[in-house]
């Protein structure tokens, strides 16, 4: 299929998280279509097929889901905008085409459409426990095709109930607020911040901030209630664990002092750097400098993705690649570019046959 067809007919199929399957069933066709074998959708929904024979191994994985929010798809002057434009349908189909194209490089590709990204992230959580050999590992994420991701912060949430007596707002010098003790936990949490702040360098820095806040419940009552959500961002060099036992300290001390609160952390995903010298990372340099002829460039990313479960799980060399301006995802206005799209097949295309190539020489 035309590689703008097949991008135009994803972004047509709309896929939010936990409804993949039309998308899914889409994908199935097309690497049949296209010479994949071993074609299926695995338990957690996950679209997988094979193609190509050698002893190297290699996962392309994109993901299927957007965030919810149908847009329209349309083209206009260079452009094709629809939801997952950018997160992440035109990383998907690259990759999808891609594999076909360097089916004869001498390695064995795994291409994978995983379910929930944007939720609870079961379909890497399936790739990550199936016994499939893999060696080397790229994920499908807007970066621009230049462009490769080498680093991700990890990220878990927290869960912070506040429980004060309220009273009357008449006389709120007599009555403890929920409210109150909500921003003096946040000034906790921002000064603990500040301690594993690097100035001038996000990525290495953490990030607490608060994402959901819910209180009050009359117009004239001292709020007695108030339940908030922090989204934790960690550096590579810190650990999920060492900055949640940090902050179990700050909560406690809340906690102590009023009685009833409570606080719960969601799983984690811990950060992830890879090797800037690594056989992958050199593939795909060459590969931007023989397909583009312009200067690869490395990127840490301040987000997460499914790149952290991955190579934290499994001991396996991992990069994040696609097309796209990551600032557009999840926004009403999701576009890619597609001669940016475009290029991004042949780069990765040119990726595998320089990783299997480099691969054969290294021990």
């Amino acid at each position: 299929m035309d590689p703008v067809e097949l991008l135009r007919e994803a972004l047509g199929i709309y896929s939010p998280t936990t409804k993949e399957r039309p998308l899914a069933l889409f994908l199935c066709r097309e690497m049949k279509a296209l010479g994949y074998s071993s074609v299926r959708i695995d338990k957690a929904g996950n679209a997988l097929g094979e193609i190509g024979e050698g002893d190297c191994r290699i996962l392309l994985c994109g993901h299927m889901d957007t965030v919810p929010g149908e847009l329209p798809v349309r083209a206009s002057e260079g452009y094709l905008f629809g939801r997952g434009a950018s997160d992440a349908k035109s990383a998907l189909c690259s990759m999808l085409l891609a594999g076909s194209k360097a089916a004869d490089a001498g390695a064995r590709v795994t291409f994978a459409g995983a379910t929930n990204e944007e939720g609870d992230g079961l379909g890497i959580q399936s790739l990550v426990k199936s016994p499939r050999r893999v060696d080397f590992a790229v994920f499908g994420e807007p970066s621009g095709s230049n462009r490769v991701t080498i680093g991700y912060r990890g990220r878990f949430g927290v869960h912070m109930s506040l429980k004060t007596q309220g009273g009357h707002a008449g006389s709120p010098w007599a009555h403890v607020s929920a409210v109150d003790e909500f921003y003096s936990l946040l000034a906790s949490l921002k000064s603990y911040e500040a301690e594993l702040t690097v100035n001038g360098d996000h990525f290495r820095s953490l990030s607490i901030t608060p994402t959901l806040v819910k209180a009050g419940s009359f117009h004239n009552v001292v709020p007695g209630e108030c339940d908030a959500t922090f989204d934790v961002r960690v550096p590579p060099g810190s650990s999920c664990a060492s900055v949640k036992a940090s902050l179990e300290r700050i909560l406690r001390e809340v906690e102590l002092k009023n009685p009833g609160s409570t606080h719960l952390f969601d799983e984690s995903t811990e950060p992830y750097e890879a090797d800037s010298g690594s056989t992958l990372v050199r593939a795909f340099q060459r590969a931007i400098l023989v397909k583009l002829g312009v200067r690869p460039m490395l990127v840490k990313k301040t987000g997460t993705g499914d790149m952290n479960t991955f190579a934290v799980s499994r001991p396996v060399q991992c990069v994040t690649y696609g097309p796209g301006d990551a600032k557009l995802s999840h926004t009403k206005d999701e576009k890619v570019s597609v001669e940016d799209y475009t290029a991004s097949i042949e780069v990765l295309a040119e990726a595998i046959r320089q990783v299997t190539a480099l691969a054969r020489k290294s021990p």
